[in-house]
């Protein structure tokens, strides 16, 4: 039988449209192409950081660079402002705002030359700008060049009377010069404009003191604090006029101030020393030393005061190490002193060649500086060891020298 086929329909028979399953199949295909391209991208990705490494951290702009450092300045961590200053001014070495904030963290570093270039660059770049002479002058005058200093300061003076800066560095420098009057009037004139500039209420009170105003020199150093109160050398300065002016427990206090915002200060805890040492408090004046030299051993001075403590205390052997200590780390200031103290200690504890020695090298020091009460003292040292025939005697007294 043959089969008549219809000719008018196709040989291939059309399936029934499904619209919904459609939709999901092509959803599903869709997601299937999205996570492969997703994979591939990641895995390129992974072949470029294998070879680049990790992502660089985007680098800080100039601008927020200068403002992490302002905030550093103020609370007196000049160095890592200047630091951030630096980076700052690789990114815009033209930014003569950026030169300049660098240049002031410089001089509070003591890096004196470098803020002169400094200077110099802003003034290269724009040489009616106040700025570069008020770095310069700033500079010259605290690397002791006074004389320097004031011509400078003027000249600023005269592009721009009313920068504040200038007539700090003028006092500072003019009582340097031993310019007294002009120091005060310097002073005077940038006060007349504005009182709150920390660093000019302290050049003022710098003058006050070349005249004998202590009690006007503290009020502006208590102001210079108000203005800026974490910047620590205008606490010293202030510490140490309150012990000059025999106001003690002022300066035990300021310094215990300087202690709560930096723990660990050295130098404050060696004025502490020397604070308790003034007024009879030795056990404690003690302790301080020590504590000094535990956060700074290799400050001479503190050495030299230590010693001298231990010494009154007849503990011969550790003021022979903190003398020791005190010549190994001195740069001509503690020589003489600590030498000859180191020979005294060095007799109490036996070592009789060693303590005549130090002594005869002493006495050359004392004698060519014209000091007759270390010469005394030095020979008192030396008449006690040709005195002892076994050139120790742990009964003798020891030799009192005065400070």
């Amino acid at each position: 039988m043959k089969i008549r086929r219809d000719y008018t329909q196709p040989f291939f028979r059309q399936p029934k449209r499904h619209p919904i399953r459609n939709m999901f199949i092509a959803a599903a295909l869709g997601l299937v192409l999205g996570l492969a391209i997703l994979w591939q991208l990641e895995a390129v990705e992974g072949v470029v950081d294998s070879f680049l490494g990790e992502p660089a951290t985007p680098t800080p702009q100039a601008s927020e660079l200068a403002a992490r450092a302002a905030a550093l300045y103020q609370g007196g961590d000049s160095d890592d402002a200047e630091a951030l200053l630096a980076t700052a001014v690789v990114q815009e070495p033209n930014n003569i705002a950026l030169l300049y904030e660098r240049g002031r963290a410089l001089i509070e570093l003591g890096r004196y030359e470098e803020a002169q270039a400094l200077g110099e660059a802003i003034t290269a770049i724009d040489a009616r700008d106040v700025r570069g002479f008020a770095l310069k002058a700033a500079a010259f005058t605290w690397a002791g060049e006074a004389a320097k200093a004031i011509p400078i300061a003027l000249s600023g003076l005269e592009l721009n009377p009313r920068f504040l800066p200038l007539y700090a560095s003028l006092a500072r420098a003019y009582v340097d010069e031993e310019r007294w009057a002009d120091g005060l009037e310097a002073g005077e004139r940038g006060l007349s404009i504005s009182g709150d500039e920390a660093e000019l209420n302290r050049a003022y009170a710098y003058a006050l003191q070349s005249v004998g105003s202590y009690s006007d020199a503290i009020a502006y150093l208590q102001r210079a604090i108000e203005l800026r109160p974490s910047y620590l050398p205008t606490h010293f300065e202030l510490a140490g006029l309150f012990l000059a002016r025999d106001e003690d427990q002022s300066a035990i206090d300021l310094y215990d101030h300087i202690l709560a915002i930096d723990p660990r200060n050295a130098r404050a805890m060696l004025r502490l020393c020397l604070a308790y040492r003034k007024v009879g408090e030795f056990a404690r004046a003690l302790g301080f030393c020590e504590d000094s030299v535990g956060n700074d051993s290799s400050d001479p001075e503190a050495q030299f005061h230590l010693g001298l403590l231990y010494y009154r205390e007849r503990r011969f052997e550790q003021s022979r190490d903190a003398f020791q200590q005190c010549l190994a780390h001195d740069e001509g200031a503690y020589d003489l002193s600590c030498r000859y103290r180191l020979g005294l200690s060095h007799y109490y504890t036996g070592n009789c060649a060693v303590g005549w020695t130090l002594l005869r090298d002493s006495l050359d020091l004392a004698r060519a500086g014209g000091d007759e009460t270390t010469l005394g003292n030095i020979l008192q040292g030396l008449d006690a060891i040709e005195a002892d025939p076994k050139c120790i005697d742990e009964a003798a007294e020891p030799i009192s020298f005065q400070d």
